[in-house]
């Protein structure tokens, strides 16, 4: 199927072995297949977009409080944390990222999280600051990838500074 074709990508819930090869392949390439499991898995939500029966896409978020940034972004103990976010590279560019974030800020709209956070890999920034994170803080070497990130945020709660709806 063509990438380009919006339509056919199915957005849904997934478990943790439906993108696991994906998670691997995408975001640590080269290493063994189980690196990125993690006892984690348990209490995490996975998204994935399907073209037709294969994984293109993935993200996963897991209840992880905010440790807070300064007084502007103070901690958020019911905040939740993005992790794995990965799209296959021949369907990059595509939508697919972006409905996959529509997705989780959707559950965790509906399950009344007041924040999303994530460490955001530097390439990736302009794609998550489109979709309204905000990035916090200073440029940091993530210690598992090895490669620069930053924090970024997603606050929920109608009204909050941090929103991206807020007026």
């Amino acid at each position: 199927m063509n990438p380009t074709d919006r339509a056919v990508i199915r957005i849904g819930p997934a478990t943790s072995e439906e993108i696991r090869e994906l998670r691997h392949q995408v975001l640590r390439p080269g290493r063994p297949l189980g690196v990125l499991d993690s006892p984690d898995d348990l209490r995490t939500l996975q998204y994935a977009a399907w073209d037709g029966g294969r994984v293109v896409g993935c993200v996963r978020i897991l209840p992880a409080p905010w440790p807070g940034a300064d007084s502007a972004d103070p901690p958020e103990p019911r905040a939740w944390q993005l992790r794995s976010m990965a799209v296959d590279p021949t369907y990059q560019g595509h939508g697919i990222g972006g409905r996959l974030l529509a997705a989780i800020e959707a559950e965790a709209r509906a399950r009344t999280i007041p924040l999303l956070w994530a460490n955001a890999r530097t390439a990736a920034l302009g794609f998550y600051r489109r979709a309204g994170w905000r990035v916090v803080g200073e440029e940091f070497v993530h210690p598992e990838s090895g490669l620069p990130h930053f924090r970024i945020v997603l606050a929920l709660g109608a009204g909050s500074p941090t929103s991206p709806r807020s007026s």
